[in-house]
């Protein structure tokens, strides 16, 4: 995640100096100065920062629409530290949508209040802007309808989990029915008992027979009517002459990789939505591709991963070959004669799932093996 902060005056500079001490040291942070503070910042030097990222040194600005589009484009989380109309004014051109908008804060100069501006829910401006208060004794500014009737979004839930929504048109008509009967009817064909969201008492979740009626659904499965990379998929209890509920759909699945050497990003991506087609998954419950570290810099699964939006990861050939004895894995004696192990992406699926489930074995395509696994947890 990268944070930009951005500040105008001396007195907001202070309080970005506060917010940069107590920043958590794993996450990005970078400060934008107007060029009036040169020379005034001395930021290592102030009481409030001893604990800031080493070599943290601020960027300069004449204007900030010289450096808006830039952050806007390359940050999660902007905080501004200046008045709210000034942040309006010049965010307005770049507003794009709930998915790929960042969240932004915006801060008075004495950091007396921290407003959660855009973004509230997926972007977790809401969220930041309650940690940020908590830091330097704020007081957080949430106006999202469901927050302040003391509700949970669905959106929300989407954010801290890490799960998509589909399709995002629905939240607003979700929300309202959540706000007007301070409840959903949820049906779900993946969440075990124990997971948080089923403890929320406003989420009633509904039997099997009775899903049709339900307002949200959370599944893995493919969504009906939507395509998976240009093919329509038919999705689980298609409901006839009803408004499709919303969708939260949990990153659970694996996919396990195999290739010869020089496939390209469209044969990788063809194998993968042929797999995917098999078993009705959405391309959404993807969390990752992973292969063996021999194909660390296989550019058709990097480009692949990147068109799909998820991260590649690799396993070395040990930890491949102990998952393929450990299970039983049916062996290749061509990747055992190539490589030295018996198999690649069923156990690299398998890996890459924390030892879940292997839900479709390996399926040979042009120049490419597939494997799909869930994972044993969801959250």
């Amino acid at each position: 995640m990268k944070t930009a902060i951005v500040v105008l005056r001396d007195q907001g500079l202070q309080t970005a100096c506060r917010i940069i001490g107590k920043w958590p040291e794993e996450e990005a942070v970078s400060l934008y100065l107007h060029r009036r503070l040169q020379g005034q910042e001395h930021v290592q030097e102030r009481e409030e920062v001893k604990e800031a990222p080493p070599g943290l040194r601020p960027h300069y600005f004449d204007k900030l629409n010289d450096v808006l589009p830039k952050l806007w484009e390359s940050s999660s989380l902007l905080i501004f530290i200046m008045a709210t109309g000034i942040v309006v004014r010049h965010i307005a051109p770049f507003l794009q949508g709930k998915d790929r908008d960042p969240a932004v804060l915006v801060l008075d100069e004495k950091g007396e209040f921290a407003i959660s501006l855009l973004s509230g829910h997926l972007g977790g401006a809401n969220a930041w802007a309650k940690s940020v208060a908590q830091w330097i004794n704020a007081r957080p500014v949430i106006t999202t309808a469901t927050d302040v009737q003391g509700l949970t979004a669905p959106d929300e839930y989407a954010r801290r989990f890490g799960w998509s929504v589909e399709p995002l048109s629905g939240l607003k008509e979700v929300n309202s029915l959540l706000l007007e009967q301070g409840y959903l009817k949820v049906w779900t064909d993946c969440l075990p008992e124990e997971h948080p969201l089923r403890q929320d008492p406003h989420y009633h979740f509904l039997e099997d027979d009775d899903q049709e009626h339900a307002q949200l659904w959370i599944t893995a499965k493919q969504v009906s009517g939507n395509e998976v990379f240009g093919h329509e998929v038919p999705g689980p209890g298609q409901l006839q002459g009803k408004s499709r509920p919303l969708h939260l759909l949990p990153r659970i699945f694996g996919i396990g990789i195999g290739c010869r050497r020089g496939v390209s990003r469209e044969q990788v991506m063809e194998a993968i939505a042929g797999s995917l087609r098999q078993v009705e998954i959405s391309p959404k419950s993807i969390r990752g591709l992973y292969s063996i570290e021999l194909k660390a810099d296989e550019a058709g699964i990097i480009e692949a991963a990147q068109t799909l939006g998820i991260p590649f990861h690799t396993f070395s050939a040990q930890a491949i070959q102990n998952m393929n004895e450990q299970r039983g894995l049916r062996p290749s004696e061509y990747v055992k004669e190539k490589i030295g192990v018996d198999g690649v992406c069923e156990a690299a699926s398998l890996l890459g799932t924390s030892q879940g489930e292997l839900v479709l074995p390996k399926q040979k395509w042009n120049g490419v093996t597939v494997a799909i696994s869930k994972a044993k947890s969801m959250w």
